[in-house]
């Protein structure tokens, strides 16, 4: 019965962190959704400067289009003994996208670019995040097993 005690401390710490994870994720996924609109605010900016066809999908590549490599990219590294992911800059076969749309562009597409870079640092952070939550729900339902365990004993 002595083991039961500072389990049950255990299982009430790691818990609480579940809920401080799900609060990390609940304010990473809001400044998403934020930081999207507000570019979204910008491209349409942008679009009503320089006109509809100047900003619209005619000017993205397509299949024909010669290849590249995105200029943010994503990599898993091992950090604390946890699988995490992290950004870099790419700096092989990239392109300016900007430079689709011409070579002077509006402040507005600019903002937007930097406003969606952002929000791919909230994208990999909210990832990391829901990799900790997994995490932590398997010790705690290791713990619940080992309470099980001792209770019945």
């Amino acid at each position: 019965m002595s083991n039961i005690e500072p389990a049950h401390d255990l299982l009430d710490k790691v818990i609480l962190r579940q809920l401080d994870l799900l609060e990390q994720k609940i304010k990473c996924e809001l400044n998403i959704e934020s930081n999207v609109n507000n570019g979204s605010i910008h491209l349409a900016k942008s679009r009503y400067i320089m006109g509809q066809s100047s900003v619209s999908t005619t000017k993205l590549p397509t299949e024909s289009s010669p290849d590249f490599s995105a200029s943010i990219m994503c990599k898993t590294i091992e950090e604390d003994g946890m699988t995490k992911l992290k950004l870099y800059q790419n700096k092989e076969n990239t392109i300016v996208p900007l430079h689709w749309f011409g070579v002077l562009v509006p402040q507005n597409l600019h903002m937007a670019q930097k406003i969606f870079q952002t929000t791919l640092s909230y994208v990999v952070e909210c990832s990391n995040i829901q990799l900790q939550l997994k995490e932590n729900m398997k010790n705690i339902n290791a713990l619940r097993k080992y309470l099980n365990i001792i209770s019945k004993s």
